[in-house]
């Protein structure tokens, strides 16, 4: 059997903070996100990094990331020697890559975004969320691999804006 090495793979724990950071914000009517890193060599997610508050707009139908906010990302990841693979965000009923989300989102071939809907009442499990990779247009791909053996995220879960990356 040959794994698909452009899966991700997810410690179980590291879905926690992520349907607990969309539930918080859904309550309140308002999308949010969370980026997922993973080493250089492989897909498996070291570290979840959910969006702050300095540079991120939030509201129904709606969840921006400033360009300082993911400089201030993506050079906590470089200087760790991570990758960011994917992005979740939240949508308030159903899991689909808008045209706001089809043309915004980053557009870098592998990278992978999802789509957690009802978010007021996230599911818990990825398999029931929408996962799209892009490749020169963004085609539907299969929910990460869950796996309850391994151990918590190595890298923990942080929370990236424009004021920095900090420990959750």
């Amino acid at each position: 059997m040959t794994t698909d090495t452009r899966k991700l793979v997810l410690p179980a724990s590291a879905l926690d903070p992520v349907i607990q950071e969309i539930q918080r914000h859904g309550l309140a009517d308002q999308e949010t996100g969370a980026l997922l890193l993973t080493g250089q060599s492989d897909m498996h997610v070291l570290v979840v990094a959910v969006a702050g508050t300095a540079g991120i707009v939030r509201g129904p139908g709606l969840f921006t990331v400033s360009a300082v906010a993911y400089d201030r990302l993506f050079t906590f990841a470089e200087e760790r020697s991570y990758l960011v693979r994917a992005m979740i965000h939240s949508h308030p009923e159903e899991a689909f890559l808008s045209r706001t989300d089809r043309a915004y989102s980053l557009r870098v071939p592998g990278f992978v975004s999802a789509v957690v809907p009802t978010y007021a009442t996230p599911p818990a499990d990825p398999a029931s969320w929408g996962w799209w990779r892009f490749e020169q247009d963004w085609v539907p791909c299969t929910a990460p691999i869950v796996d309850p053996a391994l151990p918590p995220a190595p890298g923990r879960t942080v929370v990236f804006d424009e004021e920095g990356v900090r420990e959750y």
